[in-house]
Order: structure tokens, then sequence, then C-alpha cells
């Protein structure tokens, strides 16, 4: 791969999402790990670095040449320059609560309601900002367009799948919750075509069931609209249309403010959506008939 090395930490975000398919596997680890944990990768030495990744230390030195640097120093300078230019990191800000919680863990359980309510509302805020308004009016245009909707979610997405199955059937959609009943997944999935739409909910580490529902609805021309935590997971790299929630760790579990309200966000504008068109086709059909008159 020739490219022309990025200067700037978005820009080498986006080449790597673009052509993440194209590396090797070791390269794809060193990818990944550079993106979900951007502070370490700026500021360990390539030792550490490949030995917490699990690869030699000529990996990432590889992986910078793919993106154009001399080596990997000259890489790992964009990385650096984030942290100079940037405010505190969304992964700081959790690492934070983090702590926060572990010290009053034992002392004061209603503080813990507080911090817990602090990380979501910090989510919420990195949901403002990182969902693109122009991919959400696609995603409502694709669920109320296509024929049958599918959508699947298991373990903490399953909350976030059954709301959205909860909404569009309460919109009067024609909509499945593909819930594995009786074992009978693979069954279920197999009567999805291309006029279909499947919605998938995976954050890592992923449900095998749904990353193989992705999978096959990709191979079959079905249409995927994701919801996901990263760009690298396998629901996004199939899906026709993704939506990325930062959703990071406190303590033992991971807050579902994000994908939750991006859920409700959705269900509600489809929900307008829909009015809207049935208002314009109303009218059109109540305007007079000038070749009769």
């Amino acid at each position: 791969m020739d490219n022309e090395a990025p200067l700037d930490f978005d820009r080498l975000r986006e080449l790597i999402q673009h052509q993440f398919e194209e590396l090797s596997p070791h390269l794809k680890k060193v990818a990944q790990y550079s993106l979900e944990d951007p502070n370490r990768f700026a500021l360990y030495t390539v030792a550490e670095i490949a030995q917490q990744i699990g690869v030699q230390p000529s990996t990432l030195i590889r992986l910078a040449k793919v993106f154009g640097y001399s080596g990997f120093s000259e890489m790992q300078r964009v990385f650096r320059l984030r942290l100079i230019e940037g405010v505190p990191t969304f992964r700081d800000q959790i690492y934070d609560h983090r702590q926060k919680m572990e010290e009053i863990a034992e002392t004061d359980s209603a503080a813990i309601l507080k911090e817990f309510a602090d990380a979501s509302i910090l989510a919420l805020q990195h949901l403002k900002d990182d969902i693109d308004g122009d991919k959400l009016q696609e995603a409502i245009r694709m669920m109320d367009s296509t024929g049958d909707i599918y959508v699947i979610g298991q373990r903490r997405a399953f909350p976030i799948a059954a709301y959205l199955a909860y909404g569009l059937a309460r919109l009067e959609y024609r909509c499945h919750l593909l819930d594995s009943v009786g074992g009978m997944l693979t069954q279920q999935i197999a009567t999805l075509n291309a006029k279909d739409l499947l919605i998938a909910v995976s954050f890592a580490e992923y449900a095998q069931p749904v990353v193989d529902a992705v999978s096959d609805a990709y191979i079959r021309n079905v249409p995927v609209l994701a919801i996901t935590d990263l760009m690298t997971s396998p629901l996004a790299r199939n899906s026709s249309l993704c939506f990325i929630v930062r959703d990071a760790k406190v303590h033992r579990f991971r807050p579902l403010s994000g994908a939750i309200v991006l859920a409700q966000s959705l269900i509600i504008a489809l929900g307008y959506y829909r009015d809207v068109r049935f208002q314009k086709a109303l009218s059109e059909s109540e305007k007079p008939d000038s070749a009769g008159e």
C-alpha cells in the first residue's frame, strides 16, 4: 500500500479504518489496539506495545510503513500530538470515574449511583458529538422503506435490540426479534432476503451468533444497520450503515445510556418521518383531479 503519511490523528484513524480489511492478521491486531487505546500507543515504547498486543516489535514498524511513515517513531508522533493538542480523552475521564467508584464502593453505595450516572452522562455527551445527522436520516429511510425488519442483539446488547423491536412494532412496522428461542436462530436468519433489513447490536466481546448473522446477511446482500463500539468490529465491517457508540467500562459494567438513547432517537424520529410521509400522501390524494374538470 502506498500512502502519503497522515500528519494528524483524525486522518490516520480514517485511513486505518478504510484499509483495515487489507491488513494481515498481525497488523490488524496492532491497528485495532492503536484505535482502542491511543494514549498507550502514544506513550509506550515499541517493545512495551508489542508485548501488550502479543506481536513482534517489527510488526509495529511494518504497520507504520504501510501508512507511509518512515518508521514507528514517526507514526507515534501523530498519537503524541493528539495528546498535546487534545482535551482530556474519553478514556481518561472514564478511568477517573472508575477510580472514584473503587475508592467509595465499600463505604458509600449511594455515591456509586452518582458516579455511574456521571459516567452515563459523559457517554451521552460523546454520543451527541459522534453521531452524524445525515447518517441518522439515512438509517430512518432504511427502516421506513424496507420489507420486514429483523433485529438481533445478545448479552448486554439484548435490551437495546428488544427496545428497537418494541418501538418498531408500536409504529406498526413488520418486525421480528431474533431471540434464539428453541435454537431456531439459523432458520430465522435464513428467511431474510435482499428486500428486508437486519438491525444488529453487539459490543466487545462480540456475541458470535450476532457476528454470524451479520456475516450471513452481508453475503446474501441483505442490508445491515449496525450499532457497535468500534469501526474495526465485525459488525461495522459487514454493515451497510453503522453507528459507533463509545460506552467505556466503569467498574465491572458498561453503561447502556448511549446505545439506548440512540435506539430511542431512531424510533422517535422514524415515527415523525412516517407521519410526515402519511400526511403528504393524504394531501396528494385530496387534490382535485384537474384532468376531470
